[in-house]
């Protein structure tokens, strides 16, 4: 095909298609406007057709046995046969997946290899872990895991010609990692989707109780513990509120997370575990559902990663409670459809939230502001333009051009 924006040839990696549905459907929109685009993908545990990518070649690279770094190993394998076949110009990695393809096969000419990070294991390491859990042993297993992440993420921005995060604040906190100036890091929002039939204008839920929505896992770091304070207060001023935790395993279970233990204590110490459900896994449709019959998502977290969850549950038309941080603030910096809670106190945030239940006018207007905002900063067709752009700028930048092979 002619592409629209100049000779693009990319391969894509994501470690699954379920957990990153939005993602897949801009790197659909992008092969669409480019030369060639190949996504390869650890696990298809979506129908393709689901996603409107008929258009994007999928390759499904399997592991055949168990080991440490088997994923990372069948995926650097599968890329590696596509470019051995294919003039591809573009090798986009996630989270450090194809470090032995970058490691062992050396750039050639005229050929980009970037990653994308959402996360920084090792500041989360040294401002969460080690501060707040008082993890000091490598017996830990959540301590082993974060060396893996930090290693592993440095070794990959050490072999990559750009890294792309997903949050304005992780740009800073990068480059005083790695010790290295902010032009090989880059931000690009992240995008998201939404139910083309969905009305712009949410009106509260129809209880008379307060519903919070949360999306994704349940830590410290991204709020859980403003949560479990917040019930506790409600439940003393009597103010009916519940909160729906997806995604997410039940600290009162016997979970592994490494914050599940405190959580399991101050829920306990509380007495707030009939005012939190959970639910582990659910599919789009139901989780749409959730989106509908909520009045907020609640997500002030401290964590600078990707907000994927503000970003969809805006673009449903759900307000959101956050926090001021680089990640959240720069969605929203005039808190048109983001209530912000920080410094966080839980009677100022009842009290607003009370006012807001009885104020269908006002929460409409959150609703469809935040939503026209993320349908246009944040759909598959404007951040595909900004990764063609990004791409096309490294493909030019001389250094590239004259890469030995």
């Amino acid at each position: 095909m002619t592409s629209l924006y100049g000779d693009i040839r990319f391969v894509f990696y994501l470690p699954n298609l379920r957990a990153y549905q939005d993602r897949v459907q801009m790197i659909g929109e992008m092969a669409r406007k480019v030369d060639r685009g190949v996504l390869v993908t650890s696990r298809v545990d979506v129908e393709p057709r689901e996603l409107g990518i008929e258009d994007l070649e999928l390759v499904e690279a399997k592991k055949s046995i168990r080991f440490p770094g088997a994923t990372a190993f069948a995926a650097s394998n599968a890329v590696s046969q596509i470019l051995s076949h294919g003039n591809f110009n573009v090798v986009h990695d996630t989270f450090g997946h194809l470090l032995p393809l970058f490691v062992r096969q050396r750039r050639r000419r005229g050929q980009v290899r970037l990653t994308s990070l959402y996360s920084l294991a090792e500041w989360d390491l040294r401002n969460m872990l080690w501060p707040d859990y008082k993890l000091r042993t490598l017996t830990h297993p959540n301590l082993r895991t974060y060396w893996s992440r930090t290693l592993t993420q440095l070794a990959v921005i050490r072999w990559s010609d750009a890294v792309i995060v997903q949050a304005p604040g992780l740009v800073g906190r990068l480059a005083e990692s790695i010790g290295h100036p902010g032009r090989k890091i880059n931000w690009l929002p992240n995008n998201v989707t939404a139910p083309e039939s969905l009305q712009t204008l949410k009106l509260p839920s129809e209880s008379s109780t307060i519903q919070l929505l949360l999306v994704g896992s349940l830590s410290v770091g991204k709020g859980a513990d403003h949560l479990v304070s917040l019930l506790a207060r409600a439940r003393i001023r009597r103010i009916p509120i519940h909160a729906t935790a997806v995604g997410t395993l039940s600290p009162m279970e016997s979970s592994k997370p490494v914050d599940h233990s405190y959580l399991r204590d101050r829920i306990n110490t509380e007495g707030v575990q009939d005012d939190i459900t959970y639910y582990s896994r659910v599919d789009r449709s139901r989780l749409d559902q959730f989106y509908a019959e909520s009045d907020w998502l609640f997500h002030p977290t401290s964590l600078d990663g990707s907000p994927r969850a503000v970003l969809e549950a805006l673009a449903n038309g759900l307000p959101v409670i956050g926090s001021r941080h680089p990640g959240i603030t720069v969605l929203d910096p005039d808190e048109e459809f983001i209530l912000y809670a920080n410094p966080f106190d839980p009677d100022i945030l009842l009290d607003r939230l009370i006012a807001e239940k009885s104020d269908k006018t006002e929460h409409a207007d959150r609703s469809a502001k935040g939503r026209d905002r993320m349908m246009g900063c944040h759909s598959s067709e404007t951040v595909s333009e900004q990764y063609i752009e990004l791409y096309s700028r490294l493909l030019s930048d001389p250094e590239t051009r004259t890469a030995k092979s």
